[in-house]
């Protein structure tokens, strides 16, 4: 806002005229000068203006109008001088100044720039000879447009002439450019003669050229003709396949002048013919079209595949080519003969119509000419059956015929039989008499209702039954019938319709086949069906329920009959349904019998739409309708729920488990630290003891010394508890490496050093050989070493004694045994044998701690087998024992 004020006041500023004192004279000199510099300023921009526009071909006339505005600029500041005589609006004039400047910098640049190009335009001299070479041109141009007068005269006459043709036709220059342009070719491109004079044709109508336009240009420049087709574009789009002819114009000298296209639309005569070649193609015969004199024009596949020939070997030889030696003498006068009489006709069906294969071999055809209106005038399309395998059928069905016909008659274990329209019987064979008891001569001329019973007669089933067969072609029923003797018979019926090529009816045929025993069987069936205590359902292969039992009725809520013929999905939850589809096509694909989804949770849907979890198991049944499929179905609902309690009990049993190891090893660890604890005060009482007995002897008195004797034999007693406390907890917690020992060996081994223990002993020990396992053979060696210990230990009363290890079968069960005849123990102690620190004897009686026994045991428990003892007192003791993977 301060600027504004400050433009367009005087502020404190003194106007011009106090410059000049105010003198009258010098103030009109300045105020008349700068008003007529002024006035010639803005007079000069609009006579440049004026001549801008009538010379808008001056050149660099835009610096004309640049310097206009630099003009402008400069007369409103004489224009200011002027105003500032009388007012002191200096911030004004200067603004205005600046806008002159701008405008005069670029003026003075571009100005520099321009007068180079300025100094190369032509000057005088060469203006006018530029115009007299000018002059020369126009006098030529006018003779030479009296000839182009007098040549278009000849032109428009001969143009009129090619408008009166159908075909389109067009003159181009050498340049490619069309001249002439007549009225058949705008009908078919769209485009007046105007709108294409000039331009190129192939860009116009986007030609597609048979082969590169080099090449025909070439041949064009040779020849002067070439003709061939094209496919262009019309105006509107469309594509035209177009026959072109063209033509090379020379001048009198007989230089080329232009080119003369002469095009005729063949679109819709090419879309004829590929649809009659596609005819052709697709015809399930050979089609053979042959021109007047004979020759061979076109053909189709199927020719080439009949005959065995190509295509290019055919095209133009005669049509005799085809035809064996014998009938080509012939051919020619029935060739000609029809050219005369030209129509359809069928070249006979009769057994000696052969032709010729390219290999040599004939073979029997029917053949129909047709006579074909073309432009090169009439042709003939034959069409040529290969009928080698009607022949053979032919012959083959009348031997069919005849087989069929001794067949029937022997046949005996169906009866067949034929039917009049009114059901009475016109034929019979061996077959019908062994089942239905009646003779030909007895029953042909009968009505068929002699075998029906009378409830099915009443019920008037044999009319029924051949109204229904002569409206849908057939019926098919298994129901009772009866015998000659008046005894009934389940049967399987089929009754088929018989019609002539008319479609009247001609009688019937029947075919009837006892089934009594499949009957009982699959009464049978159905009884074992019923007993079965898992629900049945059979299924078809379309997934239909053909069978059910009354368990399945139970399992899933539906009655019989809302199962029958519905699909086997409605009892499996919608989730399972889509891939139940699968899974049973599959089994279709390879039915053999299987569990359905071992490992997978399955569930059954009951009509309330509760589910239940289900076991399935699937088997194939063939029957005569096909493979069906029997399903026997579980609910597995209390099993479910015991197996929840059971894995409730399991995870309570693991937690106990992990618990109760969790204990043991405190209390090993508690009983290691305290027998390691416990050893060193022990040896200082043993040591102390001892240092008594043997430093003050003589001072100890005989009771003294017994009191001493006894604390040394109570702390060495303690000592040995402590090593069997750690040697039953090393036994535990020791690692297993399993391998096959040879037990015979090491047992022989601790009894060699039992006996280096006692030389003097008479013990007889009896090992058996080659006994084995598969077992730790450290832990192993600890069983033995405790064993056969204990056994020389319990037989040590005896001045002769026998320790015996072997194997023998016990129950059922192999197991290893040590057998002693020493002092045995009381069977009522048998289960506190195997407790640690338990004895069954006095220690004075025979030494030891009671722990053997209970590291042996754990060591077989660790190796999967058991431990027990037969005994009794005074006559020995027999220890047996099993390993899981022993053998010899």
């Amino acid at each position: 806002m301060n600027f504004l004020k400050w433009l367009f006041t005087s502020g404190e500023f003194q106007p011009h005229g106090f410059c000049y004192q105010w003198n009258s004279g010098l103030v009109w000199l300045n105020v008349l000068s700068d008003f007529l510099i002024a006035l010639a300023y803005f007079t000069i921009p609009i006579t440049l203006v004026w001549f801008i526009r009538k010379r808008r071909d001056v050149p660099f006339g835009w610096m004309f109008g640049l310097f206009g505005v630099f003009i402008v600029a400069c007369g409103m500041t004489h224009l200011m001088e002027v105003w500032n005589l009388w007012h002191a609006q200096y911030w004004l004039a200067g603004a205005i100044k600046a806008i002159t400047a701008a405008a005069s910098l670029p003026t003075a640049i571009l100005l520099g720039r321009i007068v180079p190009q300025a100094l190369e335009l032509p000057s005088n001299r060469q203006w006018i000879q530029a115009n007299a070479a000018l002059q020369k041109e126009v006098h030529d141009g006018r003779e030479l447009e009296l000839e182009l007068r007098i040549s278009e005269a000849n032109y428009r006459e001969n143009a009129g002439l090619l408008d009166l043709t159908h075909d389109a036709i067009f003159v181009r220059n050498l340049k490619g450019e069309i001249v002439f342009w007549n009225r058949a070719a705008e009908r078919l491109y769209g485009w007046q003669k105007e709108e294409v004079r000039g331009r190129t044709t192939h860009e116009l109508l986007q030609t597609v050229f048979p082969k590169p336009v080099a090449e025909i240009e070439a041949e064009v420049a040779k020849t002067g003709y070439w003709e061939g087709e094209l496919t262009q574009r019309r105006r509107d789009g469309n594509t035209v396949v177009v026959s072109s002819r063209w033509a090379v114009r020379t001048d009198a000298g007989g230089k080329p002048t232009a080119v003369l296209e002469s095009i005729r639309d063949v679109t819709q005569r090419k879309k004829q013919e590929e649809k009659f070649r596609n005819l052709l193609e697709a015809a399930p015969d050979a089609m053979v079209i042959v021109n007047h004199e004979g020759e061979i024009v076109l053909v189709n596949s199927q020719t080439e595949k009949m005959f065995g020939y190509k295509r290019s070997e055919l095209l133009n030889q005669q049509v005799e080519i085809l035809l064996p030696e014998k009938f080509r003498g012939k051919h020619a006068g029935h060739q000609l003969g029809f050219f005369r009489d030209p129509k359809v006709r069928s070249m006979g069906a009769a057994p000696e119509l052969y032709a010729l294969r390219k290999d040599g071999t004939e073979f029997p055809v029917e053949i129909s000419l047709s006579p074909l209106e073309t432009e090169e005038g009439v042709l003939v399309s034959g069409a040529i059956r290969d009928i080698t395998e009607r022949r053979l059928t032919e012959e083959a069905l009348r031997q069919s015929d005849e087989k069929l016909r001794l067949m029937l008659h022997g046949v005996k274990d169906y009866a067949i039989l034929m039917l009049d329209p009114e059901g009475r019987i016109t034929t019979w064979n061996e077959g019908a008499e062994r089942i239905k008891g009646y003779r030909a001569e007895e029953i042909i001329g009968e009505h068929f209702s002699k075998f029906y019973p009378p409830e099915a007669l009443a019920e008037n089933k044999p009319l029924l039954e051949l109204k229904i067969a002569a409206e849908e072609g057939h019926f098919e029923e298994e129901g009772w019938r009866v015998r000659k003797d008046g005894s009934r018979f389940w049967a399987n019926v089929a009754i088929t319709a018989l019609r002539d090529k008319t479609g009247q009816l001609r009688g019937f045929g029947k075919m009837t086949r006892d089934i009594s025993s499949r009957k009982r069987a699959e009464d049978k069936f159905k009884g074992l069906l019923e007993s079965a205590p898992d629900a049945i359902v059979i299924v078809d292969r379309k997934g239909e329920i053909v069978l059910v039992n009354s368990q399945t009725e139970r399992a899933f809520g539906y009655p019989r009959e809302e199962l029958l013929g519905r699909k086997v999905e409605m009892l499996v939850p919608e989730r399972y349904r889509g891939h139940h589809t699968q899974h049973r096509q599959g089994f279709f694909s390879q039915p053999r019998a299987r569990t359905m989804g071992a490992g997978l949770e399955l569930y059954g849907l009951r009509k309330n739409g509760a589910e239940f979890p289900v076991e399935i198991s699937l088997s194939p049944l063939q029957t005569e309708e096909g493979v069906l499929v029997s399903s026997a179905i579980r609910d597995i609902t209390q099993r479910k729920k015991a197996e929840e309690a059971l894995e409730l009990q399991r995870i309570e049993l693991a937690r106990s488990n992990v618990e109760m190891t969790a204990a043991n090893k405190e209390l090993e660890a508690f009983s290691y630290s305290v027998s390691h604890d416990l050893r060193a005060p022990l040896r200082s009482i043993d040591g102390f003891s001892l240092a008594l007995l043997e430093d003050y002897s003589e001072k100890l008195d005989d009771e003294g010394k017994k009191h001493l004797q006894r604390v040394r034999a109570a702390t060495q007693r303690m000592g040995d508890l402590i090593d069997d406390m750690l040697n039953l907890s090393r036994v535990t917690r020791a690692s297993m490496r399993l391998e096959n020992v040879n037990v015979s060996g090491l047992a022989g081994e601790v009894t060699e050093e039992l006996k280096k223990t006692q030389p003097e002993r008479r013990v007889e020990f009896r090992i058996e050989k080659r006994l084995e396992a598969k077992a730790d053979s450290h832990l192993l060696r600890i069983v033995l070493e405790n064993l056969l210990d204990n056994a020389w230990k319990f037989t040590s009363k005896r001045t002769e004694a026998q320790i015996e290890f072997g194997k023998t079968f016990n129950n059922g069960t192999s197991a290893f045994f040590v057998r002693d005849d020493g002092a045995g123990f009381d069977p009522a102690c048998a289960d506190r044998l195997f407790g640690a620190f338990q004895r069954l004897h006095a220690t004075s009686e025979f030494p030891g701690t009671g722990v053997g026994r209970a590291a042996v045991q754990r060591i077989v428990h660790r190796h999967g087998g058991r431990i027990w003892a037969e005994s009794s007192v005074g006559h020995g003791a027999t220890f047996y024992f099993t390993l899981a993977n022993a053998s010899s």
